[in-house]
Formats: structure tokens, C-alpha cells, sequence
């Protein structure tokens, strides 16, 4: 497979797209900003506007979806959208399928699941309601796509100028010192997407999360003092543990995590 649209040029999307061009595939990217339109541009790169809210608006959507595969990187957001998050997913699949694409991943997060020591892709999900519109989305595509749609669930995303040692840094009295941290780093989002295309992987779901988990007493302050900023204080106030397993994309696919220590993801070891 060597075509890809990518919807949602954002801060992963983005980059992929730079990745990908550089290893020879065909990419097409949209964005409703217009300085990552220019760059994309820049790049080589077909770039198209386009939003799902009411309706699904795009100045080419025909030449958007003309590739072989579709990503798709749209968060729920937290501004008030005319449609529900899985409604606007559904346009998106509907305009997709409609155009001829057959194979889609979507990204997803690990916030699907409940609280667990062992979380991994068969866990229990959660009830809340924003584990049910992320469930819902996901759902939208594998009912549109049966077994052409493989399920990224990322864990908590680092990387470039999204720096952990911000997170909670200078805050007092936070609770769960003990409690583990799940991340994973943004070029590892990549090498997964790269292994799935490469190996044909769709019909799948991958947690997506470094293998070794920190607590956060141990993981925050020292992300922060990397900063220079004021490290967290925690409290012994626990909180619930959930402990995200991401080694079931490696066992089937071979995939290896470049960056399996979150206390040495770039940029803290930068």
C-alpha cells in the first residue's frame, strides 16, 4: 500500500505525513488551518480544507480520499459541536467508503478502557461518557468497514513541544504518587502506523503505550525539573491504577518500541 489520506494534520498527523512522504508514499493531507495548508504545500504535499461539524465540508473531497487508505486523527474536542463526536465520525466513513477506500485506521485512545493493574486490548471498557463517544467512533468505522479498520489506542502522547514536565508542573496536593504513567511517544505513534501499513495489519485493535510504566511521584517531578519548572507535590492520596499494555502490537507485528522508558523520551533526555 502506497497512498494515504490523512485526516487531522495536526500535531501527529502532521508529521506522519513529513514520515511517510519521506519513505515514498503517496500522501494527501487536509487541515482548517491555513499555515498547515501552506506548509503542506511547502512540502509537496496535496493539501485540502476541510470540516465535519453539521456537515462534511472540503474544497476537493474527491481528491482528498483519492488514495488506498484512510487515516484518521480527529479528537472529540471540548468546544460544542452541532453533532455528536460518532455522527461526524460517520459522515467522514460514509464519504470515505463512498469514494472507493476499503482500509482505515483511526486513532482512538486508551481512555476507552476502565481502571485495571493489566489493561490490554480484550479489558473491560469504561462507562463515562467520554470512554462511550471515543467506543462510539470506533464503532462508527469497524460497522463501515468490518475487518478493513485497525484501532490505535494511544496511551497519554509526548513528544516535540508537547513536554510532560508541563503537565503538572507547580501543582500541590495531587493524588496517586504510586499510581503508574502511561505514554507513549509521538514517533512511536508513527512507527506503528508504518508497521500496520507495511504488514497489512487491518482488522485489529493496538494499545499503544511504553512498556515500562514510572509511578507518577517518580515520573512528574522529574519531567518538570528537566523544564526548569517547579516540580509537583503529591499527596498520599491514592487514585485509581490503570496500567495500559501495549506489547500485543510487538508480539503480532514485531513491532519495538523506540522509546520504551518514559523517564528518557526526548525531550527529557534532550
Amino acid at each position: 500500500m502506497q497512498s494515504l489520506s490523512i485526516v487531522g494534520c495536526g500535531w501527529l498527523g502532521l508529521s506522519l505525513a513529513e514520515q511517510l512522504q519521506s519513505l515514498g508514499y503517496a500522501v494527501r493531507g487536509c487541515s482548517r488551518n491555513p499555515d498547515t495548508l501552506a506548509y503542506l504545500a511547502q512540502l509537496g504535499i496535496p493539501a485540502f480544507t476541510l470540516d465535519i461539524d453539521e456537515r462534511l465540508v472540503c474544497d476537493d473531497l474527491a481528491g482528498l480520499l483519492q488514495a488506498q487508505a484512510l487515516f484518521v486523527n480527529v479528537p472529540p474536542g471540548r468546544s460544542p459541536s452541532a453533532r455528536p463526536y460518532a455522527e461526524r465520525m460517520s459522515m467522514l466513513a460514509e464519504a470515505a467508503w463512498e469514494h472507493g477506500i476499503r482500509r482505515v485506521i483511526f486513532v482512538s485512545s486508551t481512555a476507552v478502557y476502565a481502571n485495571g493493574e493489566q489493561v490490554d486490548e480484550q479489558s473491560a471498557l469504561d462507562a463515562s461518557p467520554r470512554a462511550t463517544q471515543m467506543q462510539e467512533a470506533e464503532q462508527v468505522f469497524v460497522r463501515r468497514f468490518g475487518d478493513g479498520v485497525t484501532i490505535l489506542r494511544p496511551a497519554g502522547l509526548v513528544g516535540g513541544e508537547r513536554h510532560p514536565g508541563r503537565f503538572l508542573a507547580g501543582r500541590d496536593g495531587l493524588p496517586g504518587a504510586a499510581a503508574p504513567v502511561n505514554l507513549v511517544h509521538r514517533d512511536d505513534v508513527i512507527g506503528a502506523v508504518i508497521r500496520v501499513l507495511e504488514a497489512q495489519a487491518f482488522g485489529e485493535v493496538f494499545n499503544l503505550s511504553a512498556p515500562q510504566h514510572p509511578t507518577r511521584g517518580e515520573f512528574y517531578p522529574h519531567a518538570a525539573k528537566a523544564l526548569g519548572l517547579e516540580p509537583p507535590q503529591f499527596s498520599d492520596e491514592p487514585m485509581a491504577v490503570k496500567r495500559v499494555l501495549g506489547q500485543r502490537i510487538a508480539d503480532q507485528l514485531g513491532f519495538s518500541y523506540r522509546y520504551p522508558d518514559p523517564m528518557t523520551m526526548p525531550p527529557l533526555s534532550a
